[in-house]
């Protein structure tokens, strides 16, 4: 599909469901519905009045000074999401790569070092599941969730390190202590160009001792039908997905409550979805990927009226594995067919336990704080394993070399933070974070010589360091009627680190920081019917750890360069009626490199960074009858142009600036909703939109594409 008629189609979508708004609003407002109906729908349409703890407290949504993104379990099915990946247009400034299991890439607000370490702190409930290097976060199913918050901008106090652009939890269902419910969802779909695919999953909810025990136990798998063809097989990139979690809520009082919840997680898949086109791929070899973790947390509460105490345990087992073959990279390099494939595996293990403890006042009073400490120290123990193939003679000089790694990191956070009335409509908040990590890390390099004689040599390296920094924040906040004025300014920070690769020029990179300063409102007006989040930001970002690649084709991270820009994020929601709403988000980003430095000319900017992302969506609810309700969605998600620059592999023989394709990406579900069961059908990508979202750069030999439409119908029955 051309970009012009890309356009069209988005033109075309948008100027639907204007006309939707006009037409239908009306009509809409003179439907009757039960009292519960009403209800439940006003709790949907309103969307001020969802209730968020992004500050560590119950608070609605339209009262908290930071910018949010509430994404309700109604929100999930109506987009049909089972990922993050399925979201990120609908949140300002957030883009997710994801090339494969275990290989998300995350990044919001435009604070992106591609092949760095994390710069988004993830969280299941109060639990980090944040990686300790640059693999790939824990990949989160959106199974049985009350809702997703999506937090922007440097989180230094309640968050800390690795939250630079922002956050993302994860919040689970709570179980029910008086009833017994689950639900059951069958889901079958085909993609387009490829095969079919299935979706199985549902909960179960035990009350073991009414209103003081129950359990939840939530399950799913997925099989996603493959759709690349290569030249050995065909739709030889399907992926499956399985999840299972456990969480018991026992209430003794009041008072006290204890949380325990057990999760895993398995995703694996042959081939990652690496093509030429969108559809074919000139790879003949399995290029799998897996990850596979397991996590476990026990959250304690006791109110003791004044405040509250929480404690939060907890630890998770991660273990990743990737190949590729990355032949084509060095045939580059040396500027001759020298290999035939060169295979790179990686294979990785990552743990991780903490301990933290939470005083929290109430909500009541002019006067507010939270203090807290916590203790995490988490292993990492990795192989990277390279085997080469020369050719033309594949059988001679086959060679290979290693690379075994060990990492240990310490850490010790303290941090607090203080509201305070100055006025019935105004409130100053200032917070911190001190954070300290010990990081040791070791491996062992072994090359062999490329005739294969036996002769090789062994490379032991080892460094430890510790790092430290204060992270600040302030805030103040203006309350008129049911909306809020606020500005903040706060610091992220990202941690050190080692290059211990041989190649590598230097030995220590040390830590970055990010300033970030926000002026944000968030608005309610029409009764309710109407609700504005728009916020605007300047970055600041210094020490930036860059990544250089040497004439040998070692990778090193240096700090080299400053960035800084603008932003503004954009959120509307419009409830015309009981059963009609209309939504709208924009994220723009203008941050851009201010100084030269080892990848990047000044005004380049930050990796894969969209200077846009828009989505608009539409949702119409009518009780066609007392048995049935209409359930309609549509939405248009826009995400402009991006690139990978990595200006230093000119010289290498590889082009510099790798860009990735902008893309119009329409969806839609309808369902009849019984009360006892519902019956669905949706399509994704419906204009079939093949877009790079990835695109071919040194070892990533193909680019990654959109996934073909598809189209399913699914079930789903409650009891």
């Amino acid at each position: 599909m051309t970009k012009s008629s890309s356009l069209r189609h988005a033109f075309s979508f948008a100027a639907v469901l204007l006309a939707s708004t006009a037409a239908v609003s009306p009509a809409l407002a003179q439907d009757a519905a039960t009292p519960a109906d009403q209800a439940d729908k006003d709790d949907d349409a309103n969307a001020s009045t969802i209730v968020v703890t992004a500050n560590r407290r119950s608070e609605v949504i339209s009262e908290v000074p930071i910018a949010i993104t509430a994404i309700t379990t109604e929100d999930i099915k109506r987009r049909n999401a089972l990922s993050m990946d399925d979201l990120q247009a609908a949140v300002p400034g957030l883009r997710l790569v994801d090339i494969g299991p275990g290989s998300q890439r995350i990044q919001l607000r435009g604070v992106s070092q591609y092949l760095g370490q994390a710069t988004v702190g993830n969280y299941v409930d109060e639990f980090s599941v944040t990686n300790l290097g640059p693999q790939g976060v824990a990949e989160v199913q959106l199974l049985d969730l009350e809702r997703v918050e999506v937090l922007r901008g440097p989180q230094p106090t309640l968050y800390g390190e690795s939250s630079m652009g922002g956050t993302i939890r994860y919040i689970t269902a709570r179980p029910d202590l008086d009833e017994f419910l689950g639900s059951v969802t069958g889901e079958l779909s085909t993609t387009k160009s490829g095969e079919e695919g299935y979706r199985a999953e549902g909960f179960i909810n035990v009350p073991i001792a009414p209103r003081v025990a129950a359990l939840r136990i939530s399950v799913q798998h997925r099989d996603v039908g493959g759709w690349v063809d290569s030249p050995i097989a065909d739709d030889y990139n399907d992926r499956q997905i399985t999840t299972i979690r456990g969480k018991l809520l026992v209430e003794p009082s009041p008072d006290f409550s204890v949380s325990a919840t057990v999760l895993y997680n398995e995703s694996k898949q042959d081939n990652v979805s690496f093509s030429l086109d969108g559809l074919t791929t000139a790879q003949t070899t399995l290029t799998p990927s897996s990850q596979d973790y397991l996590l476990g947390y026990l959250e304690a509460s006791y109110d003791f009226g004044p405040v509250n105490l929480l404690s939060v345990t907890g630890y998770i087992d991660q273990s990743s594995f990737a190949r590729r073959d990355i032949g084509p990279f060095f045939n580059t390099l040396f500027g001759f067919p020298a290999f035939t494939q060169v295979f790179s595996d990686a294979d990785g293990n990552f743990k991780r336990f903490s301990q933290e403890l939470r005083l929290t006042s109430d909500s009541s009073g002019s006067f507010r704080y939270l203090i807290g400490g916590i203790y995490a120290e988490g292993k990492g123990t990795g192989r990277a394993l390279s085997t080469y193939r020369p050719a033309p003679i594949p059988a001679f000089g086959i060679f290979n070399d290693s690379i075994a790694s060990r990492t240990k990191s310490e850490t010790f956070a303290i941090y607090g933070n203080l509201e305070l009335d100055l006025a019935d409509w105004l409130t100053i908040e200032a917070g911190g974070r001190y954070f300290r990590e010990k990081l040791d890390q070791s491996s062992v390099t072994t090359q062999f010589d490329a005739l294969g004689a036996g002769s090789n040599r062994v490379i032991t390296l080892g460094r430890n360091a510790t790092f430290d920094t204060f992270n600040p924040r302030i805030a103040i906040t203006a309350k008129f009627d049911d909306s809020i004025i606020y500005a903040s300014a706060a610091k992220g920070f990202r941690s050190g680190g080692f290059n211990l690769n041989p190649a590598a020029p230097n030995p220590t990179f040390d830590p970055e920081s990010l300033w970030t300063y926000e002026a944000g409102t968030k608005l309610t007006f029409l009764g309710g019917a109407a609700y504005i989040e728009a916020a605007l930001y300047y970055q600041d970002y210094t020490s930036i750890q860059s990544t250089n690649v040497t004439p040998l084709g070692a990778t090193a991270v240096f700090n080299s360069g400053a960035a800084d820009g603008f932003g503004f994020d954009l959120a509307l929601v419009l409830s015309p009626s009981d059963n009609f709403q209309f939504s709208a988000s924009l994220g723009h980003n203008d941050v851009a490199f201010a100084t030269n430095a080892i990848d990047k000319f000044a005004g380049d900017p930050l990796d894969l960074v969209p200077p846009y992302n828009i989505s608009v969506a539409a949702d119409w609810t009518p009780r066609v009858s007392d048995s049935f309700d209409l359930r309609v969605h549509a939405d248009l998600n826009y995400v402009a142009e991006a690139a990978i620059i990595l200006r230093q592999i000119g010289a290498l023989g590889f082009d510099t600036v790798a860009p990735n394709q902008s893309r119009v990406l329409i969806n839609s579900r309808i369902s009849a909703d019984f009360g006892a069961f519902e019956v669905y059908a949706f399509g994704t990508n419906l204009f079939n939109e093949l877009k790079e979202v990835n695109p071919d750069f040194g070892s990533f030999v193909e680019p990654i594409f959109t996934q073909p439409r598809t189209i399913g119908v699914g079930v789903k029955a409650n009891f």
